[in-house]
């Protein structure tokens, strides 16, 4: 009798033959932390999103929201009120040795008023400066208020912050204001270390505050004249310090002769179109907390943030 045999059966095992089990290491090796480094994508990104949720809340408290680019009501508060031509003034000029000019940076609680591609918070000011390759090691704000940013976004990335309160009008300032602003520029530079690190410089624009202390700077760590350090100036950040009293004030206190001519440049077109509210009426440019009522004290930090 044959027995049937099924063709579709494995073959048994010889006695002798070991059965084949696949045997995988486990990698247990630790996994290399990469670095990540925010790119001006993902600020995007992350901006988009983070507006959409203020705007979805914005709804439910009935706070002013963005529609089709225009805002539904023209009226802000002064809290998160923006610094007259503010939108349409450049960010920053281009370094003087160490020193980079900017306007302020405003933080992401004034996105609500500022269209993406005109903000410009301490996320975009770090990462504008790291594309140029350069490395942020101080922050030394001019303006005579507090409310554009908070010092603790630069603490958390270890850049120094120094609050050397200047008013905006009306004044230049004072010999304290610029003595400590040299000071702290000088140390700064004294005790650095490679790789080379820059200071940001601003007050609300970055034209005639920030010119000004920039060209003392200059004048009393070079050998040039008030007019040469005026022109550096004005060079790295047109047009700039448009401000006659300011010019005229240098050139007083270094005891040289203002040259034949005007040498003051005219007001930027963004700074002019500013220059009237929506009612006809003039905006100060001012940055005071409180009006003129703000104190004029020079007041410093020398804790690093």
């Amino acid at each position: 009798m044959i027995a049937s045999m099924d063709l579709n059966a494995s073959p048994q095992p010889e006695e002798d033959e070991e059965t084949f089990v696949p045997h995988f290491e486990e990698d247990n090796a630790p996994e290399e932390h990469i670095e990540h480094i925010e790119t001006g994508a993902d600020i995007a990104r992350r901006e988009r999103e983070e507006r959409r949720q203020r705007l979805r809340r914005g709804r439910e408290d009935g706070r002013p929201t963005l529609h089709d680019g225009m805002f539904q009501t023209k009226k802000q508060r002064s809290h998160d009120r923006l610094p007259p031509g503010w939108l349409d003034c450049p960010a920053f000029g281009q370094e003087v040795g160490c020193i980079i000019p900017s306007k302020v940076p405003l933080d992401e609680s004034f996105n609500d008023y500022v269209v993406p591609g005109k903000r410009y918070s301490f996320r975009q000011v770090i990462h504008q400066q790291r594309v140029l390759g350069r490395k942020l090691g101080l922050v030394i704000d001019l303006t005579n208020t507090t409310r554009y940013y908070s010092i603790a976004d630069w603490k958390k990335d270890g850049i120094k912050h120094v609050k050397i309160c200047c008013r905006g009008r009306d004044s230049v300032p004072d010999n304290e204001s610029v003595n400590q602003f040299v000071y702290e520029v000088s140390q700064f530079l004294a005790r650095q270390r490679p790789p080379k690190k820059y200071i940001l410089v601003h007050c609300t624009h970055g034209h005639n505050r920030t010119g000004y202390m920039i060209v003392h700077y200059l004048m009393r760590t070079t050998s040039i004249s008030v007019t040469q350090a005026i022109k550096i100036f004005a060079e790295a950040r047109p047009p700039g310090i448009y401000k006659p009293d300011y010019i005229d004030a240098l050139y007083t206190f270094y005891h040289e002769k203002k040259p034949d001519g005007d040498i003051c440049p005219a007001i930027p077109d963004w700074k002019r179109s500013s220059e009237l509210d929506l009612n006809g009426d003039a905006i100060p440019d001012d940055d005071d907390d409180g009006g003129s009522a703000a104190p004029v004290h020079v007041w410093f930090s020398k804790e690093f943030y």
